[in-house]
């Protein structure tokens, strides 16, 4: 069969999950996101077409294409030996082209609505309220007190029997309107319907003037800033500062606006202390200097173009460090890691039987 043939025939849906790559529901399901247990995430376009199906990583390499990429840059992921890649290529895609076809899952749905804030009914939190991010999270009570101001409890009026769940108000940098909401409760974790987790990001601001904002903390999520603020809060002045959640992605605007945001604040990350997290360390640094690049993820390494310079980084050796040292880029960011842990909530998390909980929703 020709590699038309192959694309035309074999979903990429169908290999990532033979590879053990599973769907995450909670990204929506226009353009499904798929993750493999090793944190490697992918997103499809056109999920119920074969012909048509790209899909792109979320980690912003430039591993990206059809399903005759998606398989060349994980030809390590499968069994065999391949004389070269375009051996590997076609002994792997054979197997699914003349193997049964499973009945595929639907992910194509209506398309989704723009975001309306009038849908959700907005309330305002207190610290008993809050119950979830103390018992279930461990950030004490002065924490949360302290961060009240930039969380807020919300039910979607739309749907029957709904939950109030814990909110963190999305808006863009440069702006003080929601845009959406990061949601939180006991067993549950989502975006309000419509959220622009484009252009949109969640904002602690304690300095309330960008002139006097002296840092800036980027998280993946905000539980996890509050969790750095309670285990920095005795060594370092946060009354200069804001805290920036990205939302457990990046997207280029997200970076763009924060950028253009706090323009002269000292740069600070505060991500997951796994490959992810790295990635997104480099990809903002690279940001901070202007200086666009792209990689390719090998089995053991990880393969950076920039400016005309290759390189490779083993992934176990993964740093910003490491990266500024091969590029030789100077970003000026300074990188914030859980040593030990996953992440800053991991620290303080509560060990308390979490293992034994059974999960719930409890009403707010």
């Amino acid at each position: 069969m020709t590699f038309q043939e192959y694309r035309e025939q074999v979903s990429i849906i169908q290999v990532a999950e033979s590879l053990g790559y599973v769907f995450d529901p909670l990204k929506g399901r226009k353009s499904p996101e798929f993750k493999h247990p090793d944190g490697d995430r992918i997103i499809i376009n056109n999920p119920g077409d074969s012909s048509r199906q790209m899909y792109f990583n979320r980690d912003g390499s430039n591993d990206k294409g059809s399903v005759i990429d998606f398989v060349a840059n994980r030809l390590h992921r499968f069994q065999g030996s391949f004389r070269n890649e375009i051996d590997g290529i076609n002994r792997v895609l054979s197997k699914y082209a003349y193997a049964s076809q499973p009945k595929a899952p639907i992910y194509n749905v209506t398309e989704a609505k723009p975001f309306d804030k009038s849908r959700f009914v907005e309330s305002e939190a207190s610290v008993f309220k809050l119950h979830y991010l103390i018992k279930e999270r461990g950030l004490s009570s002065e924490t949360v007190q302290l961060f009240l101001p930039y969380i807020k409890l919300v039910r979607d009026a739309e749907k029957d029997n709904a939950y109030t769940n814990i909110a963190f108000p999305l808006q863009r940098p440069t702006s003080s309107e929601t845009i959406g909401y990061d949601l939180r409760n006991y067993g549950f974790k989502g975006v309000a319907a419509g959220s622009d987790r484009k252009h949109g990001v969640w904002v602690a601001d304690f300095a309330q003037n960008p002139v006097l904002t002296r840092h800036v903390y980027f998280a993946e999520n905000p539980i996890d800033a509050m969790s750095f603020y309670q285990l920095e809060k005795d060594k370092r002045d946060f009354s200069n500062s804001v805290f920036v959640s990205f939302g457990g992605g990046m997207s280029r605007m997200q970076v763009e606006l924060s950028l253009k945001a706090w323009p002269h604040a000292q740069k600070h990350t505060i991500f997951d202390n796994d490959y992810q997290g790295k990635i997104y360390d480099i990809y903002l640094a690279t940001a901070i200097a202007g200086k666009p690049y792209t990689f390719t993820k090998n089995a053991d390494s990880i393969t950076f173009n920039l400016d005309e310079k290759k390189f490779d980084i083993p992934v176990d050796k993964l740093s910003l460090f490491a990266f500024e040292k091969n590029s030789g880029i100077r970003s000026g960011l300074q990188v914030h890691k859980p040593l030990g842990h996953k992440d800053y909530n991991d620290i303080i998390h509560p060990k308390n039987d979490q293992e034994n909980r059974i999960p719930m929703k409890v009403k707010l």
